[in-house]
């Protein structure tokens, strides 16, 4: 099974060399667990080796993600700049619309599901979507559910690798189900360490197909560089 690096070495290891290629993975986890550094990592690391990418930003503008970015050694504005990575103000978007026509605004479905595999470019074979849960606001669950398992079978049809970032409430709210529609999910945590009786964050990863793992907690921390795991000596 080919391999795409998720841009954390580490991590790549326990994955047997990375994600499964074409497939969608599932990023949960709470406010400041690292959800969006994750995406920007996985982003970043995609476009140095080569491969067009696109970002689809449903909470943050564009510029506050590349500034966030920066600051933490993912400069992605080059990437931008040459047309490698497409970053899509999927919020402003919508607003914009309302403003010119208010139907419009259902009539385009521009804040479903079901629309993404279709506005994306041809030749684009890595997709981030941040954040998830914003397609699940006033969607019923049967609905949400199958407008998932339709985006995950095109992209995969389609040969694209894609990160669906989803919050921890609305991950909840929903009752976990978007777990059952793509191919690996990843949570995002803390926890109190029973050693050191302090919180810190760990990463679980319940499942990925084709790939051997095991249901240990990994510990991890945001540095400098990212998202760094712990090696299995100090891994607590």
């Amino acid at each position: 099974m080919a391999r795409i690096s998720s841009g954390i070495r580490n991590l790549d290891k326990r994955l047997q060399g990375g994600f499964p290629e074409g497939e969608c993975i599932l990023i949960t986890g709470k406010p400041g667990t690292g959800k969006t550094i994750f995406g920007m990592q996985f982003l970043y690391n995609a476009c140095l080796e080569g491969k067009k990418c696109i970002m689809l930003a449903t909470e943050e503008t564009p510029e506050k993600i590349v500034e966030h970015g920066k600051a933490i050694g993912f400069d992605l504005e080059p990437f931008i700049e040459n047309k490698q990575l497409t970053m899509i103000r999927f919020f402003e978007m919508r607003v914009m619309n309302m403003e010119e026509d208010p139907d419009s605004y259902t009539f385009m479905n521009i804040d479903t599901l079901n629309n993404l595999a279709h506005i994306i470019d041809d030749d684009v074979n890595v997709i981030v979507v941040d954040n998830l849960g914003t397609f699940s606001i006033g969607v019923n669950l049967k609905t949400f559910k199958e407008e998932l398992e339709v985006l995950s079978f095109l992209l995969s049809t389609q040969k694209r690798t894609s990160l669906m970032i989803m919050d921890a409430a609305a991950h909840e709210f929903t009752h976990n189900i978007a777990e059952y529609s793509t191919y690996g999910t990843i949570k995002l945590m803390f926890k109190e360490n029973p050693y050191t009786g302090k919180m810190e964050r760990f990463m679980f990863i319940p499942k990925m197909r084709g790939t051997k793992i095991t249901l240990e907690l990994i510990n991890y921390d945001i540095t400098e560089e990212g998202i760094t795991l712990f090696s299995p000596k100090i891994n607590r």
